[in-house]
């Protein structure tokens, strides 16, 4: 996905891209119901990839996050004859900020048994962002 952090002092105002990775941890009781397919576990790999996949990938892959308050990115994306895929959300799209806008797609599709206890966002393989929060516990 691409972005850009207009009033960056340095190159990060330029509009780049990055290949982001996301990381979800949760918190959960184990399940204990004999036969039950999740026996054993929190919750199914399988089910947690599913909402990532359809709530966060789906949205940004081959995307570019920009702020609407960015109005030279705005007017540019407003003039193309093509159609981007472009996602608009109320913040300057910094790591930080991204790990948060994760959360809040997640929050309300992850079973209410599970607790989202860390959404680690990697910008690059050696910078990332956590975001934690609060009800984590």
């Amino acid at each position: 996905m691409g972005h850009r952090v207009p009033n960056h002092k340095s190159k990060c105002r330029n509009p780049h891209g990055h290949r982001y990775r996301l990381e979800l941890t949760v918190r959960g009781a184990v399940i204990a119901t004999q036969g039950d397919s999740s026996e054993g576990m929190v919750h199914d790999f399988g089910d947690l990839k599913t909402a990532l996949t359809k709530h966060i990938h789906d949205v940004l892959d081959h995307g570019f996050m920009l702020a609407e308050s960015d109005t030279t990115m705005r007017a540019f994306y407003e003039s193309c004859d093509e159609e981007f895929r472009v996602v608009v959300v109320p913040f300057i799209p910094t790591a930080e900020n991204i790990a948060c806008w994760c959360y809040e797609q997640l929050n309300g599709v992850i079973p209410r048994s599970l607790k989202i206890a860390r959404l680690r966002l990697f910008e690059t393989p050696n910078s990332w962002a956590d975001y934690l929060p609060e009800n984590a516990e």
